[in-house]
């Protein structure tokens, strides 16, 4: 017979909400939000008259999310992701890649 008052059972349902097991943040209003910013600034980043605005605008938006929910050890590694991302996206013909959308995927995921 199953005891309904086992502690042992919040602890299977609290191990099994943890980000490991349900893929970051990824599905976090958070995540959505800045998934789709990054998608639209690297579909804008495809027009070449405007790549540069783009790339600013990537670096302000997304920089300063980084900043601003990031901090310790987990800003050391996204730091280096990051500058990736800004030294592709500054490469002409390059930056049609979808770096800004790579990165904040990445992020998102390891957080």
């Amino acid at each position: 017979m199953a005891d309904n008052n086992n502690p042992n059972n919040e602890e299977e349902k609290v191990q099994s909400d943890s980000p490991e097991k349900t893929g970051g943040n990824l599905t976090s209003p958070e995540g959505v939000l800045m998934l789709i910013i990054a998608g639209i600034i690297d579909a804008i980043s495809i027009i070449p008259v405007i790549n540069v605005a783009s790339d600013v605008l990537g670096i302000i938006i997304i920089g300063g999310w980084l900043v601003i929910t990031r901090s310790g050890e987990a800003l050391k590694k996204a730091i280096k992701r990051f500058l990736i991302a800004c030294g592709i996206e500054l490469i002409p013909v390059v930056s049609i890649a979808p770096s800004w959308t790579w990165f904040v995927y990445k992020t998102l995921k390891d957080s």
